[in-house]
């Protein structure tokens, strides 16, 4: 009987997957205004019923995908933090996104998304100010600047940078330039905030 339990459950995963995968690739195809319920099931092979066991809709599944794409990075995140250095939080936070991704076509298509009230974008923006304020508050700063300010500073060009290596991943030498401006960036940023 458990056997037949773990086949299911797997079965179940594997339709999960299999829908959020084609709902995936309808995304980086045609607009999501276009994609409707009946073309994902319809592409996915499986029953509108099948469907509908795993979303409420299609905003839900978007939904469902931001958040769990914004946990994994959060995670990510959480367990690389303490090997933070002076140096690497900026060009961590991009190179820990996009190392969760393999797909970066599908990537920019979720950042673009503003259809739902949770979208890929506010939950980056979040993550990376948290992450931010937390490491700016262990570190020895000087009065110049406050950490709110930095906070939302060093996050901000996290999102850039992560946008930037999504939109150019197709050209190394922009990439390696991008790590070294950033490396650089942080270099001077921490030299000019740090207590004397």
């Amino acid at each position: 009987m458990e056997t037949q339990s773990m086949t299911s459950d797997i079965r179940v995963k594997k339709t999960r997957r299999n829908i959020i995968y084609t709902f995936l690739d309808l995304l980086c195809k045609i607009p999501f205004k276009k994609i409707t319920v009946a073309k994902i099931y319809t592409e996915a092979e499986i029953a509108k019923s099948t469907f509908y066991d795993h979303f409420n809709d299609k905003y839900d599944l978007l939904e469902q995908i931001i958040q769990s794409r914004s946990t994994a990075f959060a995670t990510e995140i959480e367990r690389k933090f303490t090997k933070f250095n002076d140096e690497t939080i900026l060009e961590s936070l991009t190179t820990i996104f996009l190392s969760l991704s393999q797909n970066s076509t599908e990537l920019k298509a979720l950042l673009e998304l503003h259809e739902t009230p949770l979208t890929l974008e506010a939950e980056l923006r979040r993550i990376t100010l948290e992450t931010c304020k937390n490491y700016l508050q262990q570190q020895a700063l000087n009065d110049q600047f406050s950490i709110d300010f930095l906070a939302h500073f060093y996050s901000e060009l996290s999102l850039t940078s992560i946008r930037f290596a999504l939109n150019n991943a197709a050209n190394p030498v922009w990439i390696q330039q991008q790590t070294e401006i950033m490396t650089m960036l942080q270099r001077d940023l921490h030299t000019k905030v740090l207590a004397n």
